[in-house]
Order: C-alpha cells, then sequence, then structure tokens
C-alpha cells in the first residue's frame, strides 16, 4: 500500500496535530465529550493538568472497552473462540479467512474506527499537554505532567504501529514527514523515543503521580518502570513475521525489560471509567471459548483443532496445573453449528471469574510472568541461553503449573516463551496474543497480519478504500501465508 500524504484543509492531519475535538469521520466537526476543548486548555494550566489525568485511562479504555478491536485480534489468533458476530469475532476468524470489511456500511466497522479514532485522540490531548508544557505553563508538578503526556504520546503511536499498516506521526511541534504516513517500524521508532524521554524525565525528577491518574498512586521510580514495561512490550510485539522479529533489537528489549515491573502491575476497577471489556466478554458465560489451539498445548490427548464429528470432547489431562486452575471445562456447546464447529471448544476461561462477577476487583494490565518472558526471549536472541533458561524455570512454568524445568537448548526455550504466553496470559492484555502468533508465523493463512486505515477516515481524506486478509493486500507482509495448521 503506497503511503497516503494529507494535503485537504479537513484532512488528517490537521486531526492529528491539532484538535482533541475532531474526531476521523466524514464529519470532522464532533466535540470531544470527554476532556475539555483546546480553546479552554490552551489557557487554563488547571484544565490542561486536568487532561493530562485523564489521558493514561482514555488509552487504557481505548484498547480494552467492548468497542475495540481486541476480542476479534484474539479469534482471528486462534486463542479464544467463537462463532457470535459480535465485534467482528465470527467474520474475522471464520475458515477460511476473508478479507477485513473496510466499507463504513459494515455493520462491525465501528470495532475498527473506535480504537483508531480514540488513540489519535490521545494522542492530540498529549500534543495539547505538551504544548503548554513547552509554553511554560504553571503545572503543580511540571516534569510529572511532562512524562505522563509522553508517555500517552508513545502508547497512542506505539499502539498504532501494533495494529495498523499507516500511522500519522505528530507530536507537540507538529505533523511529521510531511504529512506523509509512517510504516509500524517507523511509527514504532517515534513511539519509543517518547517513551525514552519520559523514561528520562523519571530517572531525573523525584515526583509522586494522583492515584487517579493510574488507579493507584505512583512514584517516580513506579511510573518509570511502567514506562519501560510499555517499550518492552512494544518493541518486541511490532513485528509483523519471523523475519522482522530475528532483526529485532534484543538488546533495547533487554534493557526495557531489565527496568521494568518487578510485580503486576493492576488497574483497580471502579465499573464507572475504568473496566475491562476485553477480559469480560471472552471469559462471560455463552460468550467467547479458550481455543482448542491452547487447551493442546496442556494436554496434548485433546486435539487442537475440534473434530468435525464430534459435539463434546472429553476433559483433558495435563502435569500443567493451570489446566484446572485457569480454565473450566464445559461439557456442552452453545455455538451455533452452521457457523462452522470449528468454532466449538470445551473449555472457557475462568481466571478472571471473580471480577466478572464483583467487577470492582483489580485485573493485571502488565504482569511481572509478561516481563519475563521479554527478558527470555531477549538473552535467547542474544545467546545467553543458560539465562534465558533460567528465567522460565524460576517464573510461572514451575510457580504456577507446576511442571518440570526445561533444558538449556534454543529450541525448547523458544517453545516455552511461546507456550508461557499463551497459557499463562492468554487474555492478559488485549493485543498481545494476536502479536505473539503474528510474530512467530502461526496465525492461519489468509489472517491479516494488521488491520488497514478505517474506511471512514479514508473517506474523510479523501484516498480510496482497501483492506487487508484473505488474500487482499502483499502476502506475507500484509496477510499470512502460513500458519500453525
Amino acid at each position: 500500500m503506497k503511503k497516503i500524504k494529507i494535503i485537504t484543509k479537513i484532512a488528517l492531519i490537521a486531526v492529528l496535530s491539532f484538535s482533541s475535538c475532531q474526531d476521523f469521520d466524514t464529519d470532522l466537526e464532533v466535540i470531544n465529550t470527554e476532556n475539555p476543548n483546546d480553546d479552554t486548555i490552551n489557557f487554563d494550566p488547571a484544565a490542561v493538568e486536568a487532561t493530562a489525568g485523564t489521558l493514561y485511562q482514555n488509552w487504557y479504555m481505548a484498547n480494552s472497552s467492548y468497542t475495540s478491536i481486541g476480542m476479534s485480534m484474539n479469534t482471528m489468533a486462534d486463542i479464544s473462540s467463537c462463532s457470535w458476530g459480535n465485534a467482528g469475532m465470527r467474520d474475522t476468524s471464520s475458515e477460511p479467512r476473508a478479507a477485513w470489511n473496510n466499507t463504513t456500511g459494515y455493520s462491525n466497522a465501528n470495532f475498527l474506527a473506535t480504537p483508531f479514532n480514540a488513540m489519535y485522540s490521545v494522542l492530540n490531548d498529549a500534543n495539547t499537554v505538551m504544548s503548554q508544557y513547552n509554553n511554560g505553563a504553571e503545572f503543580s508538578n511540571r516534569e510529572m505532567i511532562a512524562a505522563v503526556a509522553k508517555l500517552a504520546q508513545g502508547l497512542s503511536i506505539g499502539y498504532l504501529a501494533l495494529n495498523f499498516d499507516q500511522i500519522w506521526l505528530s507530536d507537540e511541534d507538529g505533523a511529521k514527514n510531511d504529512g506523509n504516513s509512517a510504516d509500524h517500524k517507523e511509527a514504532m521508532a517515534f513511539a519509543l523515543t517518547k517513551i525514552d524521554e519520559a523514561i528520562a524525565i523519571c530517572n531525573a525528577n523525584a515526583f509522586e503521580v494522583p492515584s487517579s491518574w493510574f488507579t493507584q498512586p505512583l512514584s517516580n521510580v513506579d511510573l518509570g518502570r511502567i514506562l519501560n514495561s510499555y517499550g518492552a512490550r512494544m518493541l518486541t510485539m511490532n513485528s509483523r513475521n519471523s523475519a522482522d522479529d530475528s532483526s529485532n533489537d534484543w538488546s533495547k528489549v533487554l534493557t526495557y525489560a531489565n527496568n521494568a515491573v518487578n510485580t503486576d502491575f493492576e488497574i483497580n476497577h471502579d465499573d464507572v471509567v475504568w473496566y475491562d471489556s476485553f477480559k469480560t466478554y471472552l471469559v462471560y458465560q455463552g460468550w467467547a471459548r479458550i481455543d482448542l489451539y491452547v487447551i493442546n498445548k496442556m494436554s496434548p490427548s485433546t486435539p487442537d483443532y475440534w473434530p468435525a464429528a464430534e459435539v463434546i470432547l472429553p476433559e483433558g489431562a495435563s502435569d500443567d496445573a493451570r489446566l484446572s486452575s485457569d480454565f473450566e471445562y464445559l461439557d456442552s456447546q452453545n455455538f451455533r453449528p452452521e457457523r462452522g464447529s470449528y468454532h466449538y471448544s470445551n473449555y472457557r476461561y475462568s481466571r478472571y471469574d471473580a471480577y466478572i462477577t464483583q467487577w470492582t476487583i483489580p485485573t493485571t494490565e502488565v504482569a511481572k510472568a509478561e516481563i519475563d518472558m521479554y527478558k527470555a526471549e531477549a538473552n535467547l536472541n542474544l545467546g545467553n541461553l543458560g539465562a534465558a533458561a533460567d528465567i522460565i524455570n524460576a517464573g510461572t512454568r514451575t510457580t504456577r503449573g507446576n511442571l518440570l524445568p526445561i533444558q538449556v537448548n534454543a529450541n525448547t526455550i523458544s517453545d516455552a516463551i511461546h507456550y508461557e504466553r499463551i497459557v499463562e496470559m492468554p487474555l492478559l492484555s488485549a493485543g498481545l496474543s494476536f502479536y505473539e502468533m503474528r510474530k512467530k508465523d502461526l496465525l492461519q493463512q489468509g489472517t491479516l497480519l494488521h488491520f488497514p486505515v478505517p474506511g471512514a477516515a479514508l473517506l474523510s481524506i479523501p484516498a480510496d478504500i482497501y483492506t487487508f486478509g484473505g488474500t487482499q493486500g502483499e502476502s506475507g507482509l500484509d496477510y499470512s501465508t502460513g500458519g500453525w495448521r
């Protein structure tokens, strides 16, 4: 896909650079009702600071809400399974894989457009905050505000890079690349410069972040660890294929991971402005189930793909204690057979049952186990096999799974990392399982490797609508040519 350059007065570049009260749509005069508009915050440091306080929450909700692409990514990755049409889950995971319907008339178009718009809205607000910081606004703690704003810049651009083929870059100084779009590699490099700048601020200044900003009080050291965690996640998971993955900057990944969180970073939900629909709909009774691809890893006697002639399978047996602690066996099906029995599964993910019962308890957004796997993978790719094996053997494989330690062997280590990612954290944070399957060339043939720019945004530029998946796009770069089966 050729890069799109924005040249019209009402076009995307204006939205990216200047206005948090505009949206990607054919009607660009949409008021942002969740945050003050730019006319207010440009002249009121208190309003700017209030906006800074919502940046992470707005990013988090864009990534974990019902109107996001997280649920469809989990079903595309064959980690979750669902035949229901909600959130594009059935359309994206049906077999054989088909192209994403990128027309504005598609019933699930909003599940792509909404997170796309929301990430740019967060970016716009973060850019405005940084602009006022550079203009000398008298915040209660200037460096704390700057660190949070740069985190939001990095997360918004970084997740656009993880999920889309084209990204328009901007910061407080305006649009980049003369209005040309960037690819995922260029965009991620830009995002990580913002993460690195925020880390430097945290390392050089002592401050306390208000508890409402991240649902818990954070010191500059705590925020720095969170920044390093997202740096490790985004750099590791941005690859579109195994060739991309092998050429990653593993020394930088290891630096991030070594400075990341050493305990789980949790979100304390209030079920009003902080909640996790991604974890809700993929585990709630009657909704999605866990794909047999995951169950088979723990229970090899269970097939990894539903046998067409069966309606139910016996309960699996495993040496991994997590099959019993984290997964619930079901003895009936609730999916419609005419939509494909390959959607069937006899397990659901039960680890979040307390959350979907009480709604106001914490769930983990960045797990120590996740960081451990970045450390292990970086050491593996840097040739430090003993260190990689030690990390795995000291982690959830043994502490929660009660499995035997692995041997110091490159293939065994690689397999163990993949195993932990899909068994220990299949629903940890929206997108992670998809990124893992993508970078290891495990997505089923025809599965899109990233999403196109939403059709509504393309029409507002204006530009031609395009899409990926099936056979649409460039093979191996826009859609998968291999897969686990």
